[in-house]
């Protein structure tokens, strides 16, 4: 305990008076940072209104309603309307607009000759978000449209609406989105992106700490230096754990006052308990200490062992599968999932806001985050002090 306190004050008197406090500051305002602009470029929940054209060859009372129905939506926001279709190209690759929708020449009598006219839909799927969402708009309201047609075709052959809307729509699909009613997609994207980007700064800022220590030649407690025959001496642990604790109270800090902002004040989903959120904010501050910790004992170089932090960091944004699924990964894939925190803080938490689940149903993600201590401990192992 001796050991630990030591070591304790030691790390808090070298944030605080040796100038290490900026980097502190500099990681605590690049979180603070990315909370607000996250929650402000998604304070609608998805993208909305974004831009599309038309692209109108009939000049028909059809093409002017069918415009007129698009710019409706709420998902799109017609800009322009162009006369040919390389304006609307040009369009595209100036990042003007994500999609178009173009009505050849004819379409309004074609329609009337019963000759099934064609529409033509461009989106730009570089944009993988911006470009699905204004395809589908536009596909809705095409759909919608040729619905409508008929309907009225119907109608003056004598049928009813609900005659007609039985050939128009013989199955009729009832949608509930479950937990998330809304289509909201800050529940399923921030409450693992910024508790990701958290992990990410504790990487960073305990790589470079790390290194400064090895470079001032003080990896250990005096202790260390009484190890016979090069073994753990009973003081290291304790040292490392002093050493680390600032940092880890400074993190779940921030973490848990992050979730509260997220579950409190934004309102997003929450069925299951804080508390249980909290302690997995907890644990992937630690996993993500643990796993700085042996990534700096294994790679000497102090700028080395931080790049290596930054992109283990970074990759586990995709491995996590709040963005793509890893049952769909390959096999190979799914087990290096397993070997990044944020892949358990995921499931953790989206089982317990989401679906309200309890401790019986999250207790192997708790335990997978306290198994990444191991990394830690054999990293402690590798810089502690010889004799």
């Amino acid at each position: 305990m001796h050991t630990f306190i030591t070591s304790f004050k030691r790390e808090l008197r070298r944030i605080f008076r040796e100038g290490h406090e900026r980097y502190l500051v500099i990681t605590i305002l690049g979180l603070v940072f990315c909370y607000v602009f996250f929650l402000t470029l998604m304070h609608e929940g998805q993208p909305e209104r974004l831009p599309i054209a038309i692209v109108d060859h009939d000049g028909s009372y059809l093409s002017r309603r069918l415009c007129h129905e698009v710019n409706a939506m709420q998902g799109v926001r017609v800009v322009a309307v162009y006369s040919s279709h390389a304006e609307a190209r040009e369009a595209m690759q100036r990042q003007e607009i994500y999609a178009f929708l173009e009505i050849p020449e004819g379409t309004y009598n074609e329609l009337l000759a019963f000759a099934r006219p064609h529409i033509a839909l461009y989106s730009n799927n570089a944009y993988l978000l911006s470009g699905a969402l204004s395809y589908k708009s536009l596909a809705t309201i095409s759909k919608l449209a040729s619905g409508a047609v008929q309907r009225e075709v119907l109608r003056k052959k004598g049928m009813t609406d609900s005659q007609a809307m039985g050939l128009v729509q013989p199955v009729e699909l009832d949608t509930h989105l479950i937990s998330n009613p809304t289509a909201n997609y800050q529940p399923y994207v921030l409450t693992t992106m910024l508790p990701g980007m958290l992990g990410l700064m504790v990487l960073l800022l305990m790589a470079y700490a790390l290194g400064v220590e090895r470079k001032e030649r003080q990896p250990g407690a005096r202790a260390d230096r009484r190890t016979a025959g090069g073994n753990i001496s009973s003081e290291t642990i304790p040292w490392w754990l002093g050493k680390m604790a600032p940092y880890t109270i400074i993190y779940t800090t921030l973490g848990v006052l992050g979730n509260i902002v997220l579950f409190g004040f934004c309102g997003f989903e929450q069925h299951g308990s804080f508390l249980y959120i909290a302690l997995g904010t907890l644990l992937l501050v630690v996993a993500m200490q643990s796993m700085a910790l042996f990534l700096a004992a294994i790679i000497p170089e102090a700028h080395m062992s931080t790049t290596v932090c930054a992109l283990y960091g970074t990759l586990a944004f995709t491995m996590a599968g709040f963005s793509y699924p890893v049952d769909n990964m390959p096999t190979f894939l799914q087990g290096v999932s397993q070997l990044f925190p944020l892949r358990h803080y995921y499931l953790l938490t989206s089982k317990v806001s989401l679906f309200g689940c309890g401790i019986h149903d999250i207790w192997p993600h708790i335990c997978a985050l306290f198994l990444f201590q191991i990394p830690g401990l054999i990293g402690a192992y590798k810089l502690r002090t010889k004799k």
